[in-house]
């Protein structure tokens, strides 16, 4: 089965950096891109065509609840998960609302990005065996 491809979006450089290291250490995940800000992730979504973006909510130009929103209106079937400091039930409530499919903590973000990664793995698998 091939990669699961991530693309993550957020301003800071080191957190992507970080990511894409953590993320790049598990077998069958691949980090396809990486944007600074929600217009770039929205203009990779369509070039890169990822299962998965994870993306910040406090971007420039397009913040993620605008990116998100556009990515899952015209990609619907790329999943979207919204990794953000800010974790009251008011900002996942707005993520939801915007059309993510999840939200993960930072500040408790390396069990979650696990678990979500082996989520994906699986439904995909299980979408795979569908289709055969």
């Amino acid at each position: 089965m091939p990669s699961l491809k991530v693309l993550l979006a957020d301003d800071n450089d080191s957190f992507r950096s970080l990511l894409t290291s953590f993320l790049g250490s598990h077998d069958g995940v691949e980090v396809v891109g990486d944007a600074a800000d929600g217009l770039e992730a929205v203009r990779l979504a369509e070039y890169l065509k990822p299962d998965l973006v994870l993306m910040d909510l406090e971007m420039p130009i397009k913040d993620g609840f605008e990116a998100t929103r556009e990515i899952k209106r015209r990609w619907p079937k790329t999943r979207v998960v919204i990794l953000s400091v800010y974790s009251s039930e008011v900002y996942r409530r707005a993520a939801r609302d915007f059309g993510a499919d999840g939200f993960i903590d930072k500040n408790s973000m390396k069990d979650a990005l696990l678990a979500l990664l082996m989520e994906e793995q699986a439904r995909r698998a299980e979408a795979a065996v569908k289709v055969a």
